[in-house]
């Protein structure tokens, strides 16, 4: 008689985690396409302060959010570690569950239930798991993972492939 899988584990939300986190799930393009926007707002704004009679500090406010797109852009990974570590869930302990039915993310700030059969897709990274669903995509660090807990992931895993 086989028992049921479960696994628990707590870690701490820390900037290490933010910055695997945004490394293994975030696809970075770094075309020069994704300046477009910053690009088109800062013309905009130019054009406005050059031919027409606007108040000069509406055309400049719409330049500097041009400039501040592009560098957002451009420092995308250390803006997005700094929304993180600023925000409440920054160094706070998370309780990560895993077992037959789902996986259960826990905080102070933070309940995140995802059922196995919601799971659209399972991608291993070289740090971790990326689990696709309908809401979107979750990271599992491999750091806090079991080797058992691992090999449960990758069951899983084989079982979405098919």
């Amino acid at each position: 008689m086989t028992t049921a899988f479960s696994y628990s584990t707590t870690y701490i939300l820390d900037k290490s985690h933010f910055s695997e986190t945004f490394d293994e799930s975030v696809i970075v393009d770094t075309s020069k396409t994704v300046y477009f926007k910053s690009v088109v707002l800062a013309l905009f704004g130019l054009a406005i302060l050059l031919f027409t009679e606007v108040n000069p500090y509406a055309a400049w406010f719409i330049v500097a959010l041009g400039a501040i797109e592009a560098l957002s852009i451009r420092f995308r990974k250390s803006w997005w570690l700094a929304r993180q570590m600023l925000s409440k869930a920054a160094n706070a302990e998370m309780t990560l569950t895993i077992d037959e039915q789902d996986v259960c993310s826990k905080s102070f700030y933070v309940e995140s239930k995802i059922s196995w059969p919601n799971i659209n897709k399972i991608e291993q990274t070289s740090h971790g798991w990326l689990l696709y669903h309908s809401q979107g995509k979750n990271y599992i660090s491999g750091r806090c993972l079991s080797e058992q807990a691992s090999d449960f992931i990758a069951q899983q895993a084989i079982l979405k492939a098919h």
